[in-house]
């Protein structure tokens, strides 16, 4: 039986440096990142010694990478793709198993966050335009999966490491036969992270989310933002997860 360990991290330079810990352990013959399949190849030039500046300029260059809405993604991955190099001389094969619509939905769906939080800043906060932004991009989620882990599926050897999947791509994995484990390094704990969650629930097990709540976690929001401005998102985050 194939084995998939799941690691579950956020998106800070800090948590990816206790993924890199773990992935230094070694024993896997491959590795999937959360990145799209359309950056694979982007992705193996840093494993076979390119530097990685250079090859996230290229990426700009030919629109696969976009600034501000990619910023902290690959301020995130610097320990990461400092790792990399390593995979050469251990022979492990690296993935990116994200669809590539996954990358022009998740701007997408960025962008629209941020036209509600500006509104939300002047006291307009609407539940119902928050969920229907949460409810597409958990849609797409879902709708996503299987073919994610079909790709995972056909490419994965006895023993392998995953960033960052979904509870649905694991469910198909183990559909498919895979033993799968999941390991939390950080959990996600923004307050959208929660709302995600709760619109989640809703749309699988009927756990209506009333407006109040949505309000709520959207003043929340407000708050991680306004900490984001003071101190920068990696020193908000970690303050965050620590109240």
């Amino acid at each position: 039986m194939k084995e998939l360990t799941n690691l579950i991290s956020v998106n800070t330079s800090y948590s990816k440096e206790k993924v890199v810990k773990i992935l230094k352990r070694g024993g896997y013959d491959c590795l999937f990142i959360d990145f799209s399949r359309n950056q694979e190849g982007f992705m193996r030039a840093i494993v076979e010694g390119a530097d990685p500046e250079l090859v996230v300029e290229k990426m700009k260059d030919l629109g696969l990478v976009k600034e501000p809405e990619d910023t902290q993604d690959y301020k995130a991955a610097k320990p990461l793709f400092e790792f990399l190099p390593s995979l050469e001389a251990t022979r492990t094969a690296l993935y990116c198993y994200k669809e590539d619509a996954s990358i022009v939905l998740s701007r997408d769906i960025a962008v629209r966050i941020l036209l509600l939080t500006a509104r939300a800043r002047i006291g307009k906060i609407e539940a119902g335009e928050w969920k229907e932004v949460i409810k597409e991009d958990i849609y797409y989620g879902i709708e996503s999966a299987r073919g994610e882990a079909e790709y995972v599926a056909r490419r994965a050897g006895v023993k392998d490491i995953c960033m960052g999947a979904s509870e649905e791509l694991l469910a198909s994995l183990s559909c498919l036969g895979f033993k799968v484990k999941e390991v939390i390094v950080d959990e996600p704990c923004k307050p959208l992270d929660i709302l995600s969650e709760r619109i989640k629930r809703e749309i699988l097990y009927g756990e209506y989310v009333e407006d109040e709540e949505v309000r709520a976690l959207v003043e929340e929001h407000l708050n991680f933002v306004e900490m984001i401005i003071e101190r920068g998102y990696e020193a908000a985050y970690k303050s965050w997860s620590s109240l």
